[in-house]
């Protein structure tokens, strides 16, 4: 799970980087993220991570730009655990569902997979993007999914490498 945390953080940074355009320290976010989740062990707390969900509403739609805005939301989630608890187990389960639903939708990049993206994009990494999804959707496992799209570019690329340094032994050996 440690993996899949730095991993899920450090693509949230590097998105919050792309749609901000400002840059951010990858090795110290990493550090960061380690070094907080050993201090939640020690207080029997359970370990944490960046959230793409969380992390899109406040860019997206809150306009946060600093890490106060993390801070703000965690108030806000604490706020609702302690004080408004009854009106929380009050709420729908319907109601919740929809506003998981709405930052999933509004999270996703449905240009990605739009067919005239997908014909332009190189076919591996059409296969990669089809390899992934399908992984995750089949398996229910995120880690899973994420194993996968790391290793596919390798295979895309460990094919043609192979054939290219087959020609060229061959070529030395003739010549």
């Amino acid at each position: 799970m440690a993996v899949v945390g730095l991993v899920e953080s450090l693509l949230t940074a590097r998105l919050v980087d792309d749609i901000t355009g400002t840059g951010s320290d990858k090795t110290r976010e990493a550090w960061a993220l380690g070094a907080a989740n050993i201090a939640a062990g020690c207080f029997g707390a359970m370990g944490g991570c960046a959230m793409i969900g969380q992390t899109m509403i406040n860019v997206r739609h809150g306009r946060a730009r600093t890490r106060l805005s993390t801070l703000a939301a965690a108030g806000s989630v604490l706020l609702l655990a302690l004080v408004l608890a009854d009106l929380l187990a009050a709420m729908p389960m319907a109601a919740l569902t929809a506003v998981m639903v709405f930052i999933a939708v509004t999270t996703f990049d449905w240009r990605s997979v739009a067919p005239r993206t997908l014909k332009r994009s190189p076919w591996p990494v059409t296969v990669v993007l089809v390899a992934t999804v399908g992984l995750t959707v089949a398996t229910h496992d995120l880690a899973i999914g994420v194993t996968s799209a790391r290793c596919w570019p390798g295979c895309c690329r460990a094919g043609p490498a192979r054939r290219s340094s087959d020609l060229s032994g061959r070529a030395s050996t003739e010549g």
